[in-house]
């Protein structure tokens, strides 16, 4: 009898009964006898290893089956080794024909993401991009990407989580929706109170009109303020009209330098009149989005007169576009940043709401107006006070389209 060892571990014994003629066994029979139980314990070792080999890919095949996410992998080589039903539903290839495949061969979005991994090791987090369905109706998706190595840590491949996040974008879409109407709410109430101030004015003096008609010095007073609330109240209007429009105008292809460098121009006397230092952060390549250059210039002109108002004289604006799709993302910044006073803590979260304002005589729609704008064309609009200087920050995001724009219509 002879165990059968595989490392410290006995896995079984390899038995032998008597030789015809009850013959005795050698010592030549001994060695053949643990040569053979040495081989046994391999080939079993073996077969238990690709038992288990077999059962772990059953179970990673039912597993990348069922899950909602699709997963895409890719080797050293940037071909396609992993691509599950889901990726197939998401992204429109085949799941027979899309392994082997190249990297390239993926949807743009989803390949640069996969490519740069693969490339520096690094991975990327929640990238979103669209791709048309079965019906041609673009399918909003996230994908997140991470580095595949050994543990020696060396660069075997990359794989992708790609996930649908329709849902999520409704929910979104609701959320908008919610807020748009609490803000006609308060568009409303605002518009009664500003309104209602002049018109009591001009009411107060048309009650006094029978009595003192006939003296000139009520008469002329009564004309200078009558008109004077009424042009308060058309420019109210006015200002309100932009608001609601923003909405409803044609987006095209625009270089977002182009509204930032003419409304730069448009401010420079008062900047210079003010010593207001202006610097202009861009590396000078133009940086397309889908835009309106009208109400991107009413955007940046406000954000502007609010810098310039913040800082008095003597202070420095500074107007910087990053393109973060270099860095496998979908948008381009761009941040406004003053030395002024800042935003009172207790306005920041609601600075862009109508009829708010740090301003004593301020109508508090001009942020209104810019966020109007940034939602027309799909982008984020935030505020923050700046941490290592004086004055505040405004940032937007605007998506970047992943094909070439062609002229639409916001909604």
């Amino acid at each position: 009898m002879a165990p059968l060892i595989e490392g410290d571990e006995v896995i079984g014994f390899l038995a032998l009964g008597p030789k015809p003629f009850d013959n005795p066994y050698f010592s030549d029979d001994a060695d053949l006898l643990a040569t053979l139980a040495n081989q046994s314990s391999v080939a079993i070792r073996n077969a238990q290893t690709h038992q288990r080999v077999v059962q772990l890919n059953e179970e990673l095949q039912t597993i990348l089956s069922t899950i909602e996410s699709g997963v895409v992998a890719v080797g050293a080589k940037a071909r396609i080794t992993l691509f599950n039903r889901t990726a197939e539903r998401l992204i429109g290839m085949a799941t027979i024909s899309a392994k082997g495949q190249r990297v390239e061969d993926l949807p743009p979005a989803l390949a640069r993401c996969l490519g740069g991994t693969l490339a520096d090791g690094e991975p990327r987090s929640q990238v979103e991009f669209s791709l048309p369905d079965s019906a041609g109706q673009l399918v909003p998706l996230v994908c997140s990407t991470s580095a595949l190595v050994t543990p020696s840590g060396q660069l075997v491949g990359a794989v992708a989580a790609v996930n649908d996040i329709s849902h999520l974008k409704d929910l979104e879409h609701e959320k908008r929706r919610t807020e748009r109407l609490a803000s006609i709410e308060a568009i409303a109430a605002g518009l009664v109170h500003e309104i209602r101030n002049p018109l009591v004015a001009v009411k107060t003096f048309s009650q006094l009109l029978p009595t003192k008609y006939h003296d000139p010095e009520f008469r002329e007073t009564f004309s200078r303020t009558a008109g004077r609330e009424i042009r308060r109240i058309d420019d109210l209007l006015t200002r309100f009209r932009t608001l609601v429009a923003a909405s409803s105008q044609s987006l095209e292809s625009v270089d977002i330098t182009d509204p930032i460098r003419h409304t730069v121009d448009f401010l420079r006397p008062q900047f210079d009149e003010r010593q207001i230092r202006v610097r202009q952060v861009w590396d000078g390549v133009p940086r397309s989005i889908l835009g309106n250059p009208a109400q991107l210039e009413q955007l940046f002109l406000n954000l502007c007169l609010n810098a310039m108002e913040a800082m008095g004289a003597g202070g420095e604006l500074t107007l910087r576009v990053a393109d973060l799709t270099e860095g496998g993302g979908t948008t381009l910044l761009v941040e406004v940043s003053d030395t002024g006073t800042g935003i009172p803590e207790e306005l920041l979260a609601k600075i862009f709401d109508p009829f708010v304002s740090t301003k004593a005589r301020g109508s508090g729609l001009g942020l209104a107006i810019c966020r109007g704008v940034a939602d027309a064309h799909r982008a984020s609009l935030r505020a923050r006070n700046n941490s290592e200087r004086p004055g505040s920050t405004f940032t937007i995001e605007f998506p970047v389209p992943i094909a070439a724009p062609s002229p639409t219509t916001a909604t």
